[in-house]
C-alpha cells in the first residue's frame, strides 16, 4: 500500500517545482529537465511520471479540479444556507492576490492548450465542472425559495465563472486597478442581482 501513496507524493512533489518553475521562467522553454534539477533527479525519473512538458501542463491544469471543484464542493458540508454556499464558493474561486502561484501557474498550463478547446476535452472540462458546480448550488437555492432567480442558472452559473476566470486573471496579472476585494464586490453585485438575494459578508 506504501509504494501508490510515494507515487502520488512524488507526482505533487513535480507538480509543486512546475509552479515555482512557472514563477521563475518563460513557459515556453521550460523542459523536464528544469523540473528534475529543481528536484535534484535525473530527467528520466521525472519522465516516468510524466513523459513530456505537455502532459506535465495538463496535468497541471486538471490540478485546478482539486482546489476549484472538489474543495468548493466541500463547503456545502460547512453550512445548509445556500446564500452562504454561494458567497464561500465565489470567495473560494478568486485568486488569494497577485502572489497566488497556483492560481498563476494553473492558469498559464490552461491557457498552453491555445485556442483548440474542441480537441482539448481535459482542459475543457475544467470550465464547465465548475459551471455545473455553479448551476447545482443556483437550483438548490432556487428550489428552497431562498433565490429568485432572474435568468435560467446554467447562464447564471457561465457568467459568474467568467467573471471569476477574467477577474482572477486580472489580480494574478497584476492590474493595479482590480484586486481581490475589486473582484468579490463585483461578483457578488452580481450574484445579488442574478438571484434576488443578499449574499452574506465574505473575505
Amino acid at each position: 500500500m506504501g509504494r501508490p501513496n510515494r507515487q502520488a507524493e512524488r507526482r505533487r512533489d513535480i507538480m509543486d517545482a512546475a509552479i515555482a518553475l512557472i514563477e521563475r521562467h518563460d513557459l515556453a522553454t521550460l523542459k523536464l529537465a528544469d523540473v528534475a534539477a529543481e528536484l535534484g533527479l535525473t530527467t528520466n525519473a521525472v519522465r516516468y511520471y510524466f513523459k513530456d512538458m505537455t502532459q506535465l501542463l495538463s496535468e497541471l491544469a486538471l490540478r485546478s479540479d482539486v482546489r476549484f471543484f472538489e474543495d468548493r464542493l466541500r463547503l456545502g458540508d460547512e453550512t445548509h444556507d445556500p446564500a452562504a454556499q454561494l458567497a464561500m464558493t465565489i470567495a473560494a474561486g478568486l485568486p488569494a492576490g497577485p502572489e497566488d502561484a497556483e492560481w498563476r501557474a494553473i492558469w498559464r498550463a490552461v491557457l498552453a492548450a491555445g485556442f483548440e478547446l474542441d480537441r482539448r476535452r481535459d482542459v475543457q472540462g475544467i470550465y464547465h465542472r465548475q459551471v455545473g458546480l455553479y448551476t447545482e448550488l443556483l437550483e438548490r437555492g432556487a428550489a428552497a425559495g431562498v433565490f429568485e432567480l432572474h435568468s435560467p442558472a446554467a447562464d447564471i452559473a457561465m457568467t459568474l465563472m467568467s467573471m471569476e476566470d477574467y477577474l482572477g486573471y486580472r489580480i494574478v496579472a497584476r492590474d493595479p486597478q482590480v484586486d481581490r476585494a475589486t473582484a468579490l464586490r463585483l461578483m457578488r453585485q452580481y450574484a445579488e442581482l442574478a438571484t434576488g438575494t443578499a449574499l452574506p459578508a465574505t473575505a
